[in-house]
Parts: structure tokens; sequence; C-alpha cells
């Protein structure tokens, strides 16, 4: 599983913690498994991203950018996604 976040005028941070209310939102009002495991997969992200780090790779919202979240093993993997 993946993740796609938008970046534009705020952090990857921001965008995660935006993404999180929203699927926390859709879950109580309608039960979906695939929203659970991407919920699951951020709240993970969530606990040991380095966001600093993100942010100083470009990440920080200086730039609109589509950034993909997807974990490999044991980390996870954070990358500009090209259009």
């Amino acid at each position: 599983m993946k993740i796609v976040l938008h970046i534009s005028g705020h952090c990857i941070e921001k965008a995660v913690k935006k993404r999180y209310e929203r699927l926390v939102t859709e879950l109580l009002e309608k039960e979906d498994s695939e929203k659970e495991k991407e919920l699951e997969l951020l709240l993970e992200f969530m606990k040991n991203a380095d966001f600093a780090e993100l942010r100083n790779r470009g990440f920080d919202g200086s730039k609109e950018v589509f950034v993909e979240i997807r974990k490999e093993g044991d980390r996870f993997v954070v990358e500009e996604k090209s259009s």
C-alpha cells in the first residue's frame, strides 16, 4: 500500500495530519477496510518519521509536490511522485 499526499503551502507533517483527520472522519461515518489499512500505515509513519529530515529534503511546502509514502520491509520510503 502507498499513500500519496499533495504538499503545497504546508509541510509534509501538516499534510500527514490533515490526511489522518480526514480518514478518521470518513471511518466514523462508514467502515472501509482499505481506509483502515491506510490509517494504520499513516499512524505508523507518524510515529516513526523524521519530519525535520523530510522538510530538509524539500517536503517543506515551499513548492507544490506530490509525495508518495510506502513501506518496504521495516522502513518507509518517501519520494516525490512524478506527474
